[in-house]
């Protein structure tokens, strides 16, 4: 290695170290260094305001219970199904799959409004079921924190069933046919070899449920602020609204602690998966349990429950933009496309689709030409300090959005450098929210090509640019676009950010959504819904054909 690439590749490295501080670093210290501040003195009095008032610590006990029910409905549901689909005959086991992954493809505040509109007050099942019944209210109330819990267990159940399901596929039935042979009954098996041998891949995905019901803000703001029922999330958002940024800073280093704690769990779980190795090099496949008499009742079940959760919502939030007014008859009379065209016509909807499409492909631009520069100086040049800036850009994944967009208000909304209430302040917090998504992918990415290529070209004197150009960049593009698109799909309908960062005319789609639904426009907010659906599941079809079905739902 010549000196003199020795000194880009450390240029470039130092470059994208100064991004990583300016975007991540400075901001989240920002949060957790203002907590402490009072009047420019350190105090602890807005941590004292936490728990002087009940209404600030019990939303953090209401975070963390509804999180932990969620977390073991996710786990209870998402394991029996990834039994249902991977270890037996079951018919249609891979259309099933697919659409059960289908409600977490979809923003969590869109499910959150399609449930509404089916059981709420006046939803088309509650509607349904008087009609049938006879009775003038619901046994069910979708604005309390059930109805909060059974969506985030909707949105959430399928990070389980993956991880449940891979661990299923992947694990060593050498064990399980010995206890065959030995006569033990499948229940048997189950409960004493298959079950412990996947309960870290439970475990994990739990987790992983559990931190994302805890940083959601869409469900629990939609159905639970109305039932004045608040967690962490809309707790912060309403501290902001006062302002008390004190306030928000110890509410959202609150929320930090709890994801950190919890993170530190799933990385002691993989640290101790050792003990219970599912993968051999001498794996037999494993044999599927034959249902016999039960394959096509569970089948019915099953599919029953995947049309529930996955089309039933899609479907009523399609009819909801085609009704002329919320509570129409279903009719083909009833039926327009009026509301489509409104908002279309309306400002701030084109606005909101312009602003929305602008971020995005910004940001999955930027981020995508950062995470390969990061991954190549880590996974390829692997050079001394790469480590640290790889695991500096994925810090945000363990940081709910909540806190990340209060860290970009604190850091850049004051002079010298003040860019509140412009597009600005809201693409630097998505970058920070998606640079882990594209290192990772990026990482996986670089790690399939191999070093030999590189290797001749720098022999032949290329220098650094030139290898990234030539061998580097063309190789990796396919990837590349894949997490493009898989950056660019969830910054398009994000929320959590964008409705603590928004200001007027710096509406995002979300916020529309959002706030058109908030103000009882259902069939307007429901029509702009399902634009996004239509563009979520278009980039779907491209990630899928780029990726040969290796990735989307």
């Amino acid at each position: 290695m010549t000196t003199s690439n020795f000194d880009r590749r450390y240029l470039l490295m130092m470059a994208v170290g100064l991004f990583i501080l300016l975007v991540v670093i400075y901001p989240l210290w920002q949060v957790f260094f203002r907590s402490f501040l009072d009047a420019g003195a350190f105090s602890l009095k807005s941590y004292r305001k936490v728990f002087a008032y009940p209404a600030y610590y019990r939303a953090l006990f209401n975070s963390v219970w509804v999180s932990c029910v969620t977390a073991a409905l996710c786990m209870v549901s998402g394991t029996l199904l990834a039994f249902l689909v991977v270890r037996t005959d079951l018919p249609g086991k891979k259309f099933l799959r697919t659409l059960l992954v289908l409600p977490y493809a979809l923003p969590s505040f869109f499910a959150a409004i399609a449930w509404i509109q089916l059981l709420g007050p006046q939803g088309y099942l509650a509607r349904l079921f008087f009609q049938l019944s006879g009775w003038e209210t619901a046994p069910w109330n979708i604005y309390s924190a059930g109805g909060i819990v059974f969506v985030l267990t909707v949105h959430y159940f399928i990070l389980v069933f993956i991880t449940v399901a891979g661990a299923l596929e992947r694990m060593d039935a050498s064990l399980e046919e010995a206890a065959r042979a030995s006569g033990a009954n499948t229940y048997r098996i189950m409960r004493e070899i298959t079950l412990p041998l996947v309960l870290p891949a439970i475990l994990a995905g739990g987790l992983l449920a559990f931190i994302g019901a805890l940083a959601n803000f869409g469900i629990p703001a939609l159905l639970g602020m109305r039932a004045r029922f608040f967690v962490l999330t809309t707790s912060i958002y309403y501290a902001l609204a006062i302002p008390d940024f004190g306030l928000a800073t110890a509410l959202s280093s609150m929320l930090v602690v709890v994801a950190l704690v919890s993170m530190t769990f799933q990385f002691a779980l993989q640290k101790g998966e050792g003990r219970y190795t599912v993968i051999s090099g001498k794996s037999v496949r494993p044999s599927e349990l034959r249902l016999r008499s039960m394959r096509y009742p569970l089948f019915s079940c099953t599919a029953v429950f995947v049309f529930c959760i996955s089309i039933v919502p899609i479907f009523s939030m399609v009819l909801t933009a085609l009704l002329k007014y919320w509570g129409a008859p279903l009719a083909q009379a009833s039926l327009t496309l009026e509301h489509f065209a409104y908002i279309l016509k309306l400002d701030t909807g084109r606005r909101a689709i312009v602003n929305s499409l602008f971020l995005a492909a910004v940001a999955a631009t930027l981020t995508m030409f950062v995470g390969i520069l990061i991954s190549y100086m880590h996974v390829k040049a692997k050079l001394r300090g790469s480590r640290i800036l790889d695991f500096l850009a994925t810090i945000p994944y363990a940081v709910p959005h909540t806190v990340i967009a209060i860290a970009m208000i604190l850091a850049w909304a004051k002079p010298p450098v003040s860019l509140y209430g412009t597009l600005w302040i809201i693409l630097v917090a998505y970058l920070a929210v998606y640079l882990p998504f594209a290192v990772r992918t990026t990482n996986s990415t670089l790690q399939q090509i191999h070093n030999s290529l590189e290797e001749a070209a720098r022999v032949s004197g290329a220098k650094i640019f030139p290898r990234l150009r030539d061998i580097i960049l063309p190789l990796a593009w396919p990837g590349m676009i894949a997490g493009w698109i898989l950056v660019f799909m969830p910054a398009l309908r994000e929320l959590t950010v964008s409705i603590l960062l928004y200001a007027y005319h710096t509406e995002t789609i979300g916020v529309v959504v959002f706030n058109l639904q908030d103000a009882g426009y259902r069939e307007v907010a429901a029509a702009l819904a399902s634009i996004v659906m239509g563009l979520l599941i278009v980039g779907n079809t491209v990630i899928r054909r780029l990726t040969g079905g290796a990735a989307g739902f």
